[in-house]
């Protein structure tokens, strides 16, 4: 019969177990290795577009500086032309306004002055049009 003793059966309980660790760790061990290689690919790769990138920046870079600076004289062009257009409007609004008013009022005037002796006119047609 097989004997042992306590330290015997210890030593055979940690073994197994630092054989079960093993083999639960190797699967995630070579997971780990696929990541890191794949990590090392996206990084070169993203290097390589990296320097495409400057290189495309610095190619269009002068020409991107001039187009925003069109950018912003065209918008300083369409402010000032706004602006403009409300000078007009508020300093224009106010005496054509009264021009219209003016006109349409003699227009009504004379229309009631004009009436033949037949027809109503005066204060009482001004009343019923209003």
């Amino acid at each position: 019969m097989i004997t042992a003793n306590i330290y015997q059966i210890v030593a055979l309980i940690i073994a197994l177990a630092f054989f079960i660790l093993v083999v639960f760790l190797i699967p995630t061990l070579i997971q780990l290795k696929k990541t890191v290689k794949s990590v090392e690919d996206l990084s070169r790769e993203s290097r390589k577009s990296m320097e495409l990138i400057n290189s495309l920046l610095e190619k269009t870079g002068g020409p991107a500086g001039e187009l925003g600076d069109i950018v912003k004289r065209v918008k300083s062009v369409g402010t000032k032309m706004i602006d403009i257009a409300e000078f007009f409007v508020d300093n224009l609004r106010s005496p054509l306004i009264t021009i219209l008013s003016l006109l349409l009022g003699v227009e009504f005037g004379v229309k009631h002055l004009l009436k033949k002796d037949g027809e109503i006119g005066g204060e009482e047609d001004v009343k019923t049009q209003e």
